[in-house]
């Protein structure tokens, strides 16, 4: 019930139906009446059914706050993607392939992509360690189009993130409060991948091929197509723990495994862990190669600052490291 409680106290703090200077202090005036019940009341029954109430009255509340897609998007989240389809034939709309100068200031650009679903043929899970704690990090994935007719072969990344506001930052504190909508970004590697290794010099970012079919590979995508479907139709909110990056992944990949996952798994909860996890439940590599050799072989960080975002940047970071 404490942990409930708290969780509460949180949402007080960080409601957006209530202006800073209400809800900051109505939050503290919670804990300090929590304090003052269980140190003079006795039986303690008495200060759980006031911290079951507290916390009851609050989740409702908190259910008037509702997800839109109308609010003031930073220029590189200002339009949603969307999927159409054409019987094996295969729409990407607003697909990004944004230029940057640097992670904060870039152009913005958007197409349609357009390939046949029958052309997908490998995936990769993509894990941006962007802090010293391991256990903080971005997952997402990358897709491989074959050549169709001779040509080479094409990428591209579908990321599951927050859609940020203009003058807005990510927090994972507010994002267990309804505060961020939930976003499907679609785009090319040398933005979705080229602004994280390239233009965030501390990132390390780890790449590595899933093993899966052509035939799963297409399945896994048609699921992430339908979901940022239902997105763009039904705006949805962010939530640090239950419908974050690494949820909306493993939602759509825990079909290529057989092994039985378990969603309070802590390398779940904490995406930093999350290639770990992948390699345990035999979604990347092999047991042939341990999973430390597996992921120094798979950084590309390093190469990808030594090529630069140019043409030939997917080609580049998918070469074997020396």
């Amino acid at each position: 019930m404490l942990a409930f409680f708290l969780w509460a106290v949180g949402a007080v703090w960080h409601f957006d139906l209530l202006p800073q200077p209400i809800s900051s202090p109505l939050s503290v005036a919670l804990v300090i009446a929590a304090c003052a019940l269980f140190a003079r009341l006795n039986p303690k029954r008495t200060w759980l059914t006031f911290a079951g109430a507290t916390v009851f009255a609050v989740w409702l509340i908190s259910l008037l706050q509702q997800p839109t897609h109308n609010r003031d998007w930073i220029a590189g989240q200002a339009e949603l993607s969307q999927v159409a389809y054409e019987g094996d034939q295969v729409t990407i709309k607003k697909f990004r392939h944004n230029v940057y100068r640097s992670a904060s200031d870039y152009d913005v650009h958007r197409s349609e992509l357009n390939f046949r679903l029958s052309q997908l043929s490998r995936v990769w899970f993509i894990v941006q360690r962007f802090s010293a704690s391991e256990g903080l990090a971005h997952v997402f994935l990358s897709f491989e189009i074959a050549p169709y007719d001779g040509g080479a072969a094409r990428y591209f990344s579908v990321s599951v993130e927050i859609r940020r506001e203009q003058d807005e930052s990510f927090s994972p504190i507010q994002g267990l409060y309804r505060r961020y909508e939930l976003n499907y970004v679609f785009g090319a590697e040398q933005d979705l991948i080229g602004v994280r290794t390239v233009m965030r010099p501390d990132d390390r970012v780890f790449m590595y091929p899933v093993n899966a079919t052509p035939q799963q590979v297409q399945r896994l995508f048609a699921r992430i197509a339908d979901r940022t479907n239902q997105i763009y139709d039904r705006p949805e909110f962010y939530h640090t723990m239950l419908n974050n990056c690494m949820n909306g992944i493993l939602r759509h990949t825990a079909k290529l495994t057989p092994v039985e996952i378990s969603w309070f798994d802590p390398k779940i909860i904490l995406p930093g862990y999350s290639d770990r996890f992948a390699y345990e439940k035999g979604i990347i590599g092999s047991r042939e190669q341990s999973f430390d050799l597996l992921q120094q072989a798979c950084r590309i960080d390093v190469r990808a600052r030594e090529f630069g975002i140019a043409d030939g940047f997917s080609e580049a970071i998918r070469k074997p490291a020396n």
